[in-house]
């Protein structure tokens, strides 16, 4: 009897730099099913959708961002998740009740998991107090993501958890992702080698790559069909995301190759759990 093969599993194409309330809805229309957005909180104010922490880089407001998404969810959008790049996540300590981590997992928990939208939190280092607030809070609407080389996201997953495969996610890529792309097939700590890596230990319960811009579509392919990405990133280079020739055809790039590759891959809706 011939082995089966295994069924075509879910993709996310994730919106990049999902700042403003326009930008959501514009990824939306393109086809985005996940939002990365960046948010930061400051210091005697509240959580803004924010990539720089600067007076003239905030975008909407992170309760203004998320009842747009809710919105969106409720009016038949196919957007399953939202990936919290967490910048500065210590900014506000345990008392500071309006930007603290807290606050920001209030309002997740508050306006997009009621409505069916699942939270990623995205960190870039274990250390600090909101990494451990987050990974030992989390439920099951939720997971957390960790930045950097897959042998050293394990170590700390196997340090301090979470346990669950399913809630464990590794990411690693670069704005520009051609300046530290390396080669799949090297064990070396280029973005596809340690994506690669990653995917094949199978300890991971997620592995997202990122950026994938204008004129990157090579590199897309290679990410999906050599390092087995479940997802990647997508959009501008340095700028948030909005209607534009520039990110309609970053997406083309992801959804052109499931189209061409139905029997590896399909993209994510709604009735797919992405942990």
């Amino acid at each position: 009897m011939p082995l089966q093969k295994p069924p075509p599993r879910p993709f996310y194409a994730i919106a990049h730099r999902v700042l403003m309330s326009y930008g959501v809805r514009a990824a939306l229309a393109h086809g985005a099913n996940a939002l990365e957005i960046d948010v930061h909180p400051w210091r005697h104010d509240k959580w803004y959708a924010d990539h720089d922490g600067l007076p003239t880089s905030k975008g909407d407001s992170v309760e203004t961002i998320f009842e747009t998404v809710a919105a969106e969810r409720r009016a038949g959008k196919n957007v399953i998740f939202v990936w919290l790049d967490i910048k500065d996540p210590d900014n506000c300590g345990r008392w500071e009740d309006r930007c603290n981590i807290e606050r920001l997992r209030s309002l997740a928990r508050g306006i997009l998991e009621p409505v069916g939208v699942k939270v990623l939190y995205g960190f870039y280092s274990p250390k600090g107090r909101g990494f451990s607030i987050i990974r030992d809070s989390l439920n099951d609407n939720e997971a957390i993501s960790l930045e950097g080389n897959a042998d050293e996201v394990r170590k700390e997953y196997e340090r301090g958890g979470p346990g669950e495969k399913r809630k464990r996610v590794m990411s690693k890529g670069l704005f520009y992702p051609v300046l530290n792309f390396g080669s799949c097939e090297t064990e070396k700590k280029g973005i596809c080698p340690q994506l690669r890596k990653a995917s094949e230990s199978n300890f991971f319960g997620k592995v997202f790559g990122w950026t994938i811009t204008r004129r990157q579509q090579a590199r897309a392919e290679l990410l999906m069909r050599d390092a087995y990405v479940d997802g990647l990133i997508y959009g501008f280079v340095a700028t948030h995301y909005y209607d534009h020739a520039h990110t309609r055809q970053s997406l083309s790039y992801i959804t052109d190759w499931i189209k061409r590759n139905p029997e590896k891959r399909y993209l994510a809706t709604i009735k797919d759990q992405p942990w």
